[in-house]
């Protein structure tokens, strides 16, 4: 797949990811829901710990496409409450991501605690075993629980925090708090490969419109190759 994309627009697919997941601490804070394929298309790609190409990252970019479609409105002339607190956590995870880079311990932690995390199966909607259903939700929350974790033991130790806004009966939910945290972790490790593809965060100024024309080029690429 990658070879379908140039390198600059392979930088903003991942920049693409890290706006998925800020749209969906975003969802999840607001409406306590998130598409369970848009939320595993960001988490997953933490566990890939050697990938050898972004393919190994993201293997579906289709799955991308709400935070393409995202990175589109943010960029453009829309302006909302919704879209500002979106931008915030984007800019957030990026600086995060800085911090993290200048903490070779906490780096080793986190690459040591996510290599005993197994990658996320998807609960089929429409699954007839329901005891295998509950074995698949029960390993979902187990893993969500894992990544929230060590979330807490590490990132938030860092002396900026990502302060999220939502309705308070989501925000105080266990398993709701889980998946933000690993989203916030998700995406900071989609702008750890975004910043070693070049991408900069003064850049996004700068080339706000190329960036926003690169997300729309890319989705007409998805198409296209169906």
């Amino acid at each position: 797949m990658s070879s379908q994309f140039t390198r600059w627009e392979n930088q903003n697919i991942a920049l693409a990811a890290v706006t998925q997941c800020a749209s969906l601490v975003q969802s999840l804070a607001v409406s306590g829901q998130a598409p369970q394929s848009d939320l595993l298309a960001c988490i997953n790609p933490l566990m890939v710990l050697n990938p050898d190409s972004i393919d190994a990252v993201y293997p579906q970019v289709p799955e991308l496409t709400r935070g393409l479609r995202t990175m589109q409105s943010l960029l453009g002339s829309e302006r909302s409450p919704e879209n500002a607190d979106m931008v915030r956590y984007i800019l957030g995870m990026l600086l995060l991501r800085n911090k993290l880079d200048g903490d070779s311990a906490m780096q080793s932690t986190v690459r040591d605690r996510l290599a005993r995390i197994e990658p996320i199966q998807a609960v089929p909607e429409d699954f007839q075993d329901l005891d295998e259903r509950e074995r698949l939700q029960a390993a979902q929350d187990r893993s969500f629980r894992q990544l929230a974790g060590l979330y807490q033991d590490t990132i938030s130790t860092l002396s900026y925090r990502v302060q999220v806004q939502g309705k308070v009966e989501h925000l105080k939910d266990e398993q709701v708090a889980n998946r933000i945290r690993a989203l916030l972790l998700a995406g900071i490790r989609s702008a750890v490969l975004w910043h070693q593809l070049g991408g900069r965060r003064w850049r996004l100024l700068f080339y706000r419109k190329k960036i926003q024309e690169s997300a729309g080029d890319i989705r007409r690429k998805l198409l296209s190759s169906v």
